[in-house]
């Protein structure tokens, strides 16, 4: 396949790894920066943040469940992965191939419970979950997180060996704009409001 017609795939697919790692970096630079962060968040708005906490989880849940579709659905192509994989086989190596194909492998693991989770509660609302309400899967920071992962994993293989292009998915928050700062400006707050009282 042509490398244009794989970058019309690729460029939307990293797009969408793009955004679901900024959101997921700012989660967890709120929400897993230790038991002083989280008291302090708790402090501030905990309602707001508990809010926030299962909006962007319900959101990683959602762009993952997106980003593991087939190919199609009812006869439309998907920005997946699994279509970009599919266009791209040709322009890989065989060996980029055989780590791209392992990885996927591994991505569907770390999915599985999140699709069951997305079909049943958070995209439908399956009225035989409701009425019963069965116990659905769990699903871990740890699978989100190793999910993101591989993600970032394919499309930077694919990206470089079809289409010379090189990601950054370490630098996608700029400084001074993270949950880091947020935190610091609470942290102030906080020590203003007690020097006040």
């Amino acid at each position: 396949m042509a490398k244009s017609e794989i970058e019309n795939i690729l460029d939307p697919v990293n797009q969408q790894v793009i955004q679901l790692s900024y959101r997921w970096k700012i989660f967890l630079q709120l929400f897993d920066s230790g038991k002083e962060s989280i008291e302090l968040l708790n402090k501030s708005g905990a309602n707001v943040f508990e809010l926030f906490q299962y909006l962007v989880i319900d959101d990683a849940m959602i762009s993952l469940s997106k980003l593991t579709d087939p190919n199609k659905s009812r006869g439309n192509e998907n920005a997946s992965i699994s279509n970009l994989i599919n266009k791209s086989k040709d322009s890989l190596s065989e060996k980029t191939f055989g780590e791209v194909e392992a990885l996927e492998k591994e991505l569907k693991v770390h999915v599985r419970n999140i699709r069951v989770l997305r079909n049943k509660i958070l995209a439908h609302s399956d009225l035989e979950h409701k009425k019963s309400a069965t116990t659905l899967p769990s699903v871990s920071y740890d699978n989100i997180e190793n999910a993101i992962d591989i993600l970032q994993a394919i499309v930077s293989k694919i990206a470089s060996e079809a289409c010379g292009w090189t990601t950054h998915y370490d630098s996608i928050i700029p400084y001074g704009c993270g949950g880091d700062t947020l935190l610091e400006i609470l942290r102030l707050g906080n020590e203003s409001k007690s020097r006040k009282g």
